[in-house]
């Protein structure tokens, strides 16, 4: 009983500040956030930088398919990698090729759209180099005990990135004429990639050991397990983040003609993200996670309503709004499920890197079929239906619940 006790405590002071976690922790949560500052720099106005230049969803789909299908090939040879190298290296250099990305771009200028697959491809290189190592990190630095602890923090933080970084950037974006702007944003967002790999060097070396075996986890995605739920449920979840990320931040610029307002709506969802990470990765219990995820499932569904009946900026706003308050609810007990899941005992954990491959490809597969959707809709529909389109997209996470209310943690379902 006392040991129970000092447990709760120490996890109560855990939530309390992040200097509580272990120090490869807390520069896991520095490296992300950097990144995600960079990103939110950036990366939100990519897609409007097309845009301004051809004004075709077309080509804006292929970027993204482009995108989404070298990071599904990325993950499967950075899972070979880890086996043998380093893995904060793999970290630095998705770091690295992202900052080259933002480079070629400055030097590409007008000419960027001649080269989209090809930059989009880059892109996607630049960003499966890193996430893959962040998940390998972030199973190795977390424990269960902890996780939700830490998902609570990382949302708070990459929040407070995502409130100051995309107002800045649509602020300067909206003074300047052109791509002069663009330019500049760019820029800065190399800078702070630069930063962050030399955070990265802080990091313990941390080697993985043993063949890398993907065949066997792949095979578990075809048996009735874990991970054939995990597996579809990520399907889903690819499916909504397909075509959801880059289409609302393209309809805001149409709705409004400002990268301002574009900035604005963003700062606004993410100060709304902040507060509401915070509170449940503060208060969320293991035992409350098939709850949490229920009730985050129903109202993100409920959220893109206002849009399907009428897309212009106030409806938006709404499902911006409505997403950042019940997202953490279904993405903290999401993550912290899955990677409960390759922790589940020692040889789990010993084909973590396959595991990740699995979960990813899972979820690209999901956003690769969706934009292909995308892309037959806009040719055969016309966009003037894209309502239809945002409404399936931003409802299939309760196909992720109903999939992941089937998984079993050790003795326990979550359903």
């Amino acid at each position: 009983m006392e040991n129970r006790m000092k447990h709760k405590t120490s996890q109560k002071m855990r939530v309390i500040s992040p200097k509580h976690l272990a120090k490869d922790a807390r520069l896991l949560l520095t490296t992300n956030t950097l990144f995600t500052l960079a990103i939110a720099l950036s990366n939100t106005f990519v897609n409007v930088y097309l845009w301004k230049l051809e004004k075709d969803y077309i080509l804006i789909g292929w970027f993204n398919f482009s995108h989404y299908f070298a990071i599904m090939l990325t993950y499967i040879l950075a899972g070979k990698m880890a086996k043998k190298i380093d893995r904060t290296f793999i970290l630095r250099l998705g770091v690295g090729v992202l900052a080259v990305f933002y480079l070629i771009v400055l030097l590409l200028g007008e000419r960027t759209t001649d080269f989209y697959v090809l930059l989009g491809l880059f892109l996607g290189v630049g960003q499966g180099f890193f996430w893959f190592s962040y998940d390998i990190l972030y199973f190795e630095i977390t424990e269960p005990e902890n996780r939700d602890i830490f998902n609570g923090w990382n949302g708070l933080l990459t929040s407070l990135a995502g409130i100051i970084a995309p107002f800045l950037s649509g602020w300067f974006l909206a003074r300047k004429t052109g791509v002069t702007g663009y330019k500049t944003v760019f820029f800065i967002s190399l800078i702070i990639f630069v930063l962050a790999v030399i955070i990265s060097l802080f990091f313990y070396k941390r080697k993985s050991t043993g063949r890398y075996r993907l065949n066997v986890a792949v095979s578990q995605a075809f048996q009735k397990s874990n991970w054939r739920y995990i597996v579809l449920g990520m399907m889903a979840q690819g499916g909504r983040e397909g075509i959801i990320v880059f289409l609302i931040g393209i309809l805001i610029y149409i709705s409004t003609k400002s990268e301002f307002m574009l900035g604005s709506y963003t700062m606004i969802i993410s100060a709304v993200s902040l507060v509401t990470y915070y509170v449940v990765g503060r208060f969320i219990k293991k035992n409350w996670r098939k709850h949490s995820m229920m009730v985050g499932t129903i109202m993100m569904g409920v959220a893109v309503v206002p849009m399907f009946l009428n897309i212009n900026y106030t409806t938006l706003l709404i499902y911006g709004i409505g997403t950042s308050i019940f997202a953490p609810l279904y993405f903290i007990p999401l993550t912290s499920m899955i990677f409960d899941v390759i922790g589940l005992n020692e040889k789990t954990a010993s084909l973590r890197e396959e595991y990740i491959v699995v979960y990813d490809l899972g979820l690209n597969l999901g956003r690769l079929t969706m934009i292909a959707v995308f892309l037959g809709f806009v040719k055969l529909i016309g966009v003037e239906h894209l309502r239809f389109l945002l409404l399936l997209a931003g409802s299939l996470q309760i196909v992720t619940w109903l999939f992941m209310r089937n998984v079993e943690i050790g003795d326990n379902k979550v359903n």
